[in-house]
């Protein structure tokens, strides 16, 4: 029985220099690139941890599109989902299959896609707050997310003060994922369970496999629900919205 592990990458296998535990900085490897310096480190038990989960078939699932996967220093010898699900890549190449059927579905959200920089730009005045905003464009796809993040001087926890107003220019359908500094608009057919139930099933026909899903983020439980089992971080923020003693919450105890 093969054993196929999906992964996210950022703060699940690496994740940027101030996010390094202090004792850890002087051993941690950088194993991604970012254009505004925000390199990404690996500590050594991250290290260990991917090559143990590594005698399977590793496959990463992120919210990084096509430019910023390309900087991740790490070996991918079978597919990838990208730019949080809108892609999933067979040899560095698009699955046309997937593509094809994504493009379709994106089609009648472009309207929508477009107006959301420039929303979150305008909510965020309204509330004396600087933010930074942009839709991730994919080739052969245009446009198929926005994503939001806090320039210096904003909180980052100050996101959550735009879903509100931003949810109100789009349609119900859509999601919104906030996490650290990021908040993620995501039109309806862009998601990662989507891509990764696409995957499988069709891992699956060639025989039957073991399924493992590792994330940080509440988001990639989406997709880890998907696997056999599932694994997360200590102080991720799946850990950290699990209650703190499980035990306690049990009426019988």
């Amino acid at each position: 029985m093969r054993l196929v592990v999906l992964t996210d990458l950022d703060d699940t296998l690496f994740q940027t220099a101030r996010k390094l535990p202090e004792a850890q900085r002087g051993t941690a490897s950088q194993v991604a690139e970012a254009r505004n310096g925000a390199h990404s480190y690996m500590t050594p038990a991250q290290t260990r941890l991917l090559d143990w989960l590594g005698t399977g078939l590793v496959v990463p699932v992120t919210a990084r599109g096509s430019d910023a996967f390309s900087r991740v220093a790490l070996d991918w010898p079978g597919p990838a989902i990208i730019a949080n699900g809108a892609r999933i890549l067979r040899d560095g190449e698009d699955d046309a299959a997937f593509k094809a059927e994504m493009s379709a579905a994106l089609a009648p959200y472009g309207r929508d896609l477009s107006i959301c920089p420039d929303a979150a730009l305008n909510a965020a005045q309204s509330r004396g707050m600087s933010v930074r905003a942009w839709i991730v464009e994919e080739p052969g796809l245009g446009g198929v997310y926005a994503v939001v993040k806090a320039n210096e001087g904003t909180p980052e926890a100050r996101l959550a003060e735009l879903e509100a107003p931003l949810a109100a220019r789009l349609t119900s359908d859509w999601r919104m994922h906030r996490n650290g500094n990021n908040l993620a608009l995501l039109p309806p057919p862009v998601s990662k369970r989507r891509a990764a139930r696409w995957l499988l099933e069709r891992l699956r026909a060639d025989g039957p496999l073991l399924s493992i899903g590792v994330g940080d983020s509440l988001s990639d439980l989406d997709f880890m629900r998907l696997c056999d089992a599932w694994m997360a971080p200590a102080q991720s923020q799946i850990d950290l919205a699990l209650p703190s003693d499980p035990w306690a919450q049990r009426p019988d105890q």
